[in-house]
């Protein structure tokens, strides 16, 4: 049978003979990650339904697990995910999915997926928020800007200064946008510093000099 890399996601700190009990119980390998809170399982199993199940049913009075789920995605790029609910919790989902003309699957999906949407759309918010205070909070703001202006982070407003400095940090870029695409960047200063290094286009520089030889 296939073997399947299955993610438990504990509710508390687990270390040495615990993890070991767990590991002979199940007679599965595993390994836990650094912080103790995470532990990955190999299990042999038709398909990864039945590869969770056998996690719970080995694993579930060893370990204080939260959450299993397998670790890659699956054949459709889905990832498949087991909850515990007690049985009140159960019979209300259930009773939702019918009125809703789903299965109870079908009608978890689309929670997950929608909450998911919501967290993304909060996130959006919460840096348009941040931006805003850039517009509306800062003086200097209202100033001529000059090709070397140069501003100290701390007189950002907290939320700015915290996403210009996870900019620095990371690598990673904000790009401002309207009507039409992309208008400005807010990137790291190791990343103009590569940009600004980077070599000239050497296609570029044998067109200029046929345009002077011309």
């Amino acid at each position: 049978m296939p073997l399947h890399a299955i993610e438990i996601i504990l509710t508390r700190t687990v270390r040495g003979v615990e993890l070991k009990t767990a590991r002979q119980v199940s007679g599965m390998p595993m390994a836990a990650s650094h912080d103790g809170k995470t532990v990955a399982v190999l299990v042999s199993a038709q398909d990864e339904e039945n590869a969770i199940k056998k996690v719970w049913r080995r694993l579930e009075d060893s370990l204080p697990i939260d959450v299993v789920c397998t670790l890659f995605p699956g054949p459709d790029g889905m990832l498949r995910m087991s909850i515990p609910f007690t049985p009140g919790i159960k019979k209300r989902i259930r009773s939702w999915a019918r009125t809703a003309g789903k299965s109870t699957e079908e009608f978890l999906s689309a929670a997950v997926r929608e909450a998911l949407a919501r967290d993304r759309s909060t996130e959006a918010a919460r840096q348009e928020c941040v931006l805003s205070l850039l517009l509306h909070k800062c003086a200097w703001m209202d100033s001529s800007l000059s090709i070397t202006n140069s501003l100290t982070a701390s007189r950002l407003p907290l939320p700015l200064e915290n996403l210009v400095r996870r900019i620095s940090a990371s690598g990673t870029r904000v790009t401002f946008t309207d009507d039409t695409g992309p208008i400005a960047s807010l990137i790291s200063e190791r990343e103009l510093a590569e940009l600004e290094s980077a070599p000239v286009d050497e296609e570029l520089g044998e067109e200029d000099e046929h345009h002077g030889s011309d």
